[in-house]
This record gives C-alpha cells, structure tokens and sequence, in this order.
C-alpha cells in the first residue's frame, strides 16, 4: 500500500490574533508558522494503513519545516512544490498544482488530506485534487480499513455515519476525531533533520500561467475585515446576581419557554401551478438536498435568499433535485423560492454518491448556464460541490455566512452584478469577501440556519426533466449501510442549546445532557469536545460545524476561541460557565459563571429546570 499525504504549513491563528496589513491582506508571518494540525491525523493514518508513505507540501522553502516533521513522524520521501508561480493559487490553483506532482509520482494507492486547513477551512482541496486525479473521494472519514484490493471507510455525516467502501487508487479526507497523532522521537528528529527535501517547479511539473497561481485562480478575495469584537458586559453570577436572579433574567428576556420560530409565511393559498417555465431564465440555482423524499431545511433556507437575489440578476431561481422519487421535495421548493425544478430521477442516485451526482450536476449546468450555483454546506454540500466546481474549472467559496450582490472594480474595468460571498477565514477571526469575477457559474456553499426559510405565495412553476447518464465509474463507490439518528429539532432550529467544551471530559458529560434535557434545549459540542470524543461531530458549533441562533445558548467549558464564537455569536443569550475568569468566551456572553462545570451545572440544572417551562416543540 502506496500512500500521499498531503500537508500544508499555516499559521497557528490559535495562539496569536490575525493582523490585517493596511492593505487589507493577512499577515501570516504574525503568527507561529505549524503543520495543519488535520493534517497530522491524515498522515497518522497514512503510516497506519501503508507500507510507504510520501508527504507533499506547497509552500515557501520555510514549509520544509513541516515536511521534516511528517519525516520524523515516520514518512519516507518529502516532497515541496516550491515556485513564486504558485503564490496567490486557490483552492482550484491548488489543486492543480498538487494532482500534477501526484501524477508525477507514478504508481500510488491512496492520497490522504485533512478535513480542512486551519487557516482557510474550505475543505475543497481534496475533492478538487480527486477530480483532477479521476479517483473516487471520502470526505469527513474517522476510521478506514484496508480489505484486500480497496478501502473500506467510515464517513462522518449529519446525525451519524456511513460506511463506504472504495476501489485503489483513490481519496480520503480525514477528520480529527479519528488517527490521533503520534509524537516523535528525538533521534527520529535528528534523521529528519538531514534528509533530503525534494523540490519541484511549475515547470517541472508542465504547469503554466493558465493553471497556478493568482492570476490563473477564479476566486478571488475583494475584501478582509477583522471580525467585530467582543461586547464587555457580562453579569457574572456571585453576590449581586444569584442563580435564581439568572433565570429571572432568563424568562424575562424570552430565553427560556420560547415559541419555536416557523418560516414567515406571505399571503396566499391554494396550491402552485406548473406551466412550461423557459429553463434559461433561471439565473440563481439551489442544489437541493432531499432526504427521505422530504427537502432539507437547510435548502428551504437557501431557496428563500435565491429569491431574495434573483431579480438582482434579472432572472428567476431553479431548484435542482436529484434522487428516485423528487415530487414532494418539488413542490416544497415552489413554496419557498423555485420557480423552476430540474429534476433528475435515477436508482443510481438514491442514497447519494459522490460521482454521479457530480457527473448530472454538470451536464446540468452546462446545458442550461446558469449564473450562480449554491449548495448548503452540510457534510453533502461539502463533498459535492468542490468536484463540482473542478469539473467546471469555476470557483467557489466556502462555508458562507452572507451573499449579496454587488459590482466590483480591478485595475479599472467593473464588473457588474457580481455575487459576494462573505465567509469567516483564519480559524473566524476574519470575514473574507470573495468573488468570481471571469469564470461562471458563481459557486458558494452556504452555512446552514444563516438565513431564515421564507413560505411565499404559490405561483406558476416550471419542471425540467434532467437526463441521466451514469458511467460505470461513477459507481466505484459502495455504500454500506447508514446510521442517522434525527433529532426531532436540530441544531439550527433550536430555542436553547447547551454546548460543552474542552473544560468537561468523559466524568462530567452527562451534565450537559442533563442541563439540556431539564430544559428542553439540545447538547452540542465545541471542538476541542468533539476531538476529546465526548461527542459525534454532528453536534459541532463553530467554523466547521454549526452556525446556529438559538434564544438561549450556554457554553460550558468552552474558552471561547473565535472558530467557535463564529458559529454561536448569533444566539439571543448567552450564558457562559468556564473556571478560568480571563476566558475569551465571557467577552461574548450576556452572564458568566467562574466555576467548574462539576460544580456548576448542577446548580444551573437544578434552578432552571424549576422554572417548569420548556420550549416548545422539543
């Protein structure tokens, strides 16, 4: 077993604020340059299931660091493509720079990344390097197994897990709940020390302007901006403020027995209409995603904001959806935004599989041209939009919080009606402004509970019956089997939601349970929970998790770091319990506990839980 992994050297944004240079760029060298903390689990599990394992890098001379480190870890050969020709390259760029040195490599396994980059989050760059490889991907993997001459893989999704089990050579991306990484030693250091350090240029690997770098990159970034700071006014609990006084605040301040929110819903009756809508004039697509023959709410959020933008760009909003049976999800759609359904039915597509709904999704777009392309950024949206986007050679941006549109001038020509995509960048200590100013269609994945789900007055519609064609490579991926659990409300849609941190462990994680379930909120997890295990990444708040906006949200040993604020910093209320005073997280909070989450969640449980109200619907 041959394995590339594929590693990135970036700042540790964990341990130094991001500093914006005047003209508006982020300056990296502020911060301890380190190696992606994913991927080292990515490389962990490289030396676990390979009997030769090469690290390839893109970066300055200065990312050999990272590379002598993977080699003291235990990795054979270290290779750094090293070329002022690919400064400023994309997550597209990127790709192509790094897909070409596999290629070079030769003969290869399995190439394996981390989930995403601490600085940019996108994870686009492992499904973008296998498109351009033409192997299969998983994405989000914690477990992987080699079973004679393929991988079997266990993928992290919304609610719990599949199983897949893919054919050699192919991709995986691993995430930080599986492979913890090992340490190593000191004489492994030293023989690290004086290996040899491979370097390769665009030229050594016949890559031209057209390929790497800034100029040859669709996305582009027109604008940086530091996340707002702080607010300072926290009450914390002790001798001018009580438990009891904190939940009186709490229900006079509707945090506690909320109604639960429902889409807002615009005059109207009946049931819509179809008619033979012209495909063309719909400009803003939604790739819906249907579950058990039911739209996601995360799409119904996405169609309402479609709507909100279309008649910026002069045309209607089209639903894309594709599984065996759609009718449902369709006329859904038409309630909350669609104007036209393009509908792709196939036995193939149920349950989803990476390839073929690449593959229909493309011809798709390239049939009917539309403008823009958005595509909620669930564990789904994540994996399928990024080969989308290589197939098509256009850009995307990732995990959007915002879009609007809005001209944009460089080096004085002025492009008119661009789609801005504002996503927070650098672990959420900064929002970045990206565009697509040349290629098309405009590409976004957007956060899920960011935008609200609007019903809207039923209307004609329009139905557009994809075709189908699904080449035998498209099925090289086998799904296993599944194991969902759905909430009876998820994370975006919940009133109260009490979420533990790196400050719990194994011993006191039934305490945030019982918070929740006294009253009536969800458990959800920070980071630093997930990776410690007390948690499914399901639960996830923060950069790479949820964004969320509950009424009441209380974090408990949570330190506050903004990957995670940056999911949670929309809530009503906060309420904050962690032991050290000096943590970030009471900037962000409305009332703050010092005290051990062992000592003070039982307070909270046993107080609050006697207001006897409980949001409804939970």
């Amino acid at each position: 077993m041959r394995a590339v992994v594929l590693i990135k050297q970036v700042p540790d944004v964990r341990a130094e604020s991001v500093r914006l240079r005047e003209d508006g760029t982020i300056d990296r060298a502020a911060a301890p340059a380190i190696t992606n903390p994913a991927d080292l689990h990515a490389l962990e599990a490289g030396l676990q299931i390979a009997d030769g394992v090469c690290v390839l890098s893109m970066g300055p001379r200065q990312a050999e660091e990272s590379l002598r480190e993977a080699l003291a870890l235990g990795a054979g050969r270290a290779i750094l493509l090293c070329d002022r020709a690919f400064a400023g390259s994309d997550t597209w760029a990127t790709a192509n720079a790094l897909a070409a040195a596999v290629a070079n490599l030769g003969e290869f396994d399995v190439v394996l990344c981390g989930i995403s980059a601490l600085d940019g989050e996108t994870g686009q760059v492992g499904p973008q390097v296998a498109a351009r490889l033409g192997i299969p991907q998983a994405t989000g993997c914690e477990a992987i197994d080699v079973e004679g001459g393929s991988l079997v893989v266990r993928r992290i999704v919304e609610g719990g897990f599949e199983r897949l089990r893919l054919p050699l050579p192919s991709l995986v991306t691993v995430a930080e709940t599986g492979f913890e990484p090992r340490y190593a030693t000191l004489p492994d250091r030293r023989r690290a020390a004086a290996a040899e350090i491979e370097l390769l240029s665009a030229q050594d690997l016949g890559l031209g302007p057209d390929r790497v770098g800034l100029e040859a990159s669709p996305t582009k970034v027109a604008h940086m901006s530091p996340v707002p700071v702080a607010h300072t006014d926290c009450r914390m609990i002790g001798p001018d403020l009580s438990y009891a006084d904190l939940a009186t605040r709490l229900l006079e301040a509707g945090a506690l027995g909320a109604q639960a929110a429902t889409p807002a819903e615009e005059e109207g009756q009946g049931e819509p209409e179809f008619s033979d809508a012209v495909s063309s004039d719909a400009r803003v697509w939604v790739v819906g995603e249907v579950v058990d023959s039911e739209l996601a709410v995360a799409s119904l959020e996405l169609l309402s904001k479609a709507a909100a933008l279309a008649p910026r760009v002069g045309g209607a909003v089209g639903v894309v959806l594709m599984g065996e049976d759609v009718d449902a999800a369709a006329e859904t759609a038409f309630r909350y935004g669609a104007d036209v359904a393009f509908t792709a039915t196939d036995q193939h597509l149920v349950p989803y599989r990476c390839e073929p709904h690449t593959r229909v999704l493309i011809e798709a777009i390239r049939a009917h041209a539309p403008e823009m392309v958005l595509f909620s950024a669930t564990t789904t949206g994540r994996d399928l939009a990024p080969r989308v986007a290589a197939g098509l050679d256009t850009g995307l941006a990732a995990d959007c919080i915002d879009l609007r549109i809005a001209d944009w001038q460089r080096r004085g020509k002025t492009y008119s009606g661009l789609l801005h995509q504002e996503r927070p960048a650098m672990s959420g200590a900064v929002l970045a402004t990206c565009i697509c100013p040349e290629t098309r269609p405009q590409m976004a994945t957007v956060r899920p509970g960011v935008f609200a789900p609007r019903r809207r007055t039923p209307h004609d519609a329009g139905r557009v019956e994809l075709p189908v064609e699904v080449a035998p490579e498209d099925l090289r991926v086998e799904v296993l089997d599944r194991s969902i659990q759905h909430a009876e409300v998820s994370l975006y849609e919940a009133d109260v939601i009490v979420a533990g941190g790196a400050g719990c462990d194994a011993a006191s994680w039934h305490l945030v349970e019982d918070l929740a379930r006294a009253i009536g909120g969800r458990v959800a997890a920070s980071r630093g929970a997930i990776e410690a295990g007390l948690a499914p990444r399901a639960l996830q708040v923060g950069q790479t998790g949820a964004t969320v906006a509950p009424n009441l949200y209380i974090a408990c040993g949570i330190s506050g770091a903004l990957q995670h604020v940056v999911g949670m910093r929309r809530a009503t209320t906060v309420v904050a319990v962690n032991r050290n005073p000096d943590a970030a997280i009471f900037g962000f909070a409305d009332f703050g506990i010092v005290d051990d989450v062992r000592s003070a969640l039982p307070k909270l449980t046993d107080t609050l839980g006697r207001t006897g109200i409980q949001p409804s619907g939970v």
